[in-house]
């Protein structure tokens, strides 16, 4: 950030809180990085601080445009000690972290204290740039610039991004010029030759967005397209976390092997709707080569679906979540109905392993199909009857 600085139309202001040691505030000039303020140790995963810290921000250095960046760790849907976690901004001392929901209550408080949307939420930060997470913040922020894939270790390439900022630019200018500054320094640049992906949402469309899942959303669960879907879900870009994969790719794999013609226009508004959020992208190296700007949560090469994803203002919202029940429902029972006339309980033990009262209704759907081919047609030997009976019966106290 030094080796651009502050100037006369622009202010670079820095609070960062050490592991070890007080969080400073900071001011940065050409050269030199001058410390204002010993603010003591603070809790960087509590979003009430981001808020009030913002709010003194915009008092100390009023501005035309404002661009947050929260610089740390990010995470995707995860298990972590058997819990379902997604946030940023992890705190070392503390252990706490900014949630999801809590994000959208930050925006919202940094929208008050502007009395209009911020211009540019940005997480130099793994694995952020999700729908779920850019819907928490849409009514806030114009753009999110963020990651769908892990970032690098090496982070932003601050100087080469604030160097591309030229006095009067428009926040959209910026957020494209911001992208392409990006991986242009992981493309054999500033910062190596890593596999990186880099983009901007532009929050005003992903209302739009979310209705084209909606329609989506309902054309795949009014016909069986499961096999298909299993498929594309084989193929799909994935990032870090297997359960984000990037929508826009999965629109396209789908398209080419739908031939529907009530899927086709669903699935063809979707992608246009992608495009029309996708402000800007830009990926690095072959294997991000079909992340093409927004991931999303589809955890289709497992039989768990975590409880805590209702919680999230999107899935309250929108149908996903109901799609994704539905394609279990309609791939898992026949899936492990098969392995078992084969004498193959593999699929039955993991599924039993990892059920919830979340995928209840995939459960009782199983239970049934199970004992209708198992036990009334006495479909296979005594012995795997009675593993399955045993499973079942464990099964049922999920």
């Amino acid at each position: 950030m030094a080796r651009v600085g502050s100037n006369e139309w622009l202010n670079i202001v820095s609070l960062i809180d050490r592991e070890r040691g007080p969080a400073t505030l900071n001011y940065i000039e050409k050269g030199k990085v001058t410390p204002v303020k010993d603010m003591g140790e603070l809790d960087m995963g509590d979003y009430k601080l981001l808020v009030s810290w913002f709010k003194d921000m915009v008092a100390q250095y009023p501005a035309k445009h404002y661009a947050l960046i929260i610089w740390n760790h990010g995470a995707g849907w995860k298990n972590a000690s058997n819990n379902i976690t997604k946030g940023i901004s992890y705190d070392d001392s503390t252990g706490n972290h900014i949630t999801t929901e809590q994000l959208g209550l930050a925006a919202k408080g940094m929208k008050d204290v502007l009395g209009h949307n911020l211009d540019v939420l940005s997480m130099d930060a793994c694995l952020m740039q999700m729908m779920e997470v850019a819907y928490a913040v849409k009514d806030s922020c114009d753009f999110v610039v963020a990651s769908e894939e892990t970032e690098p270790g090496e982070g932003y390439p601050y100087d080469d991004i604030l160097g591309s900022l030229k006095s009067g630019m428009a926040p959209a200018e910026f957020c494209k010029k911001w992208v392409a500054a990006y991986s242009a320094s992981y493309n054999n640049g500033s910062q190596g030759s890593s596999a990186s992906t880099q983009s901007a949402i532009n929050c005003a469309k992903l209302g739009e967005l979310k209705d084209a899942i909606d329609g989506f959303a309902k054309a795949a669960m009014a016909a069986n397209f499961a096999p298909q879907f299993k498929a594309a879900l084989t193929s799909v870009q994935k990032f870090y976390y297997r359960t984000n994969i990037d929508l826009g790719h999965l629109a396209k794999l789908l398209k080419a092997s739908i031939n529907d013609e009530g899927f086709q226009t669903a699935v063809k508004k979707l992608e246009a709707a992608c495009a029309a959020a996708t402000h800007a992208n830009a990926t690095t190296q072959s294997t991000m080569k079909n992340a093409m700007g927004i991931a999303i949560y589809f955890p289709g090469t497992s039989y768990s679906f975590s409880t805590e994803y209702n919680n999230l203002g999107f899935a309250k919202d929108s149908l996903w979540d109901e799609m994704i029940q539905d394609y279990y429902k309609k791939i898992t029972p026949p899936t492990i109905l098969s392995d078992v006339v084969k004498g193959d309980l593999t699929s039955l033990k993991d599924y039993v392993a990892t059920a919830n009262e979340n995928n209840r209704e995939v459960s009782n759907e199983l239970i049934s199909k199970l004992n209708f081919r198992v036990f009334a047609e006495n479909g296979v030997e005594a012995s795997i009857q009675d593993s399955v009976n045993a499973l079942v019966k464990e099964l049922k106290n999920k």
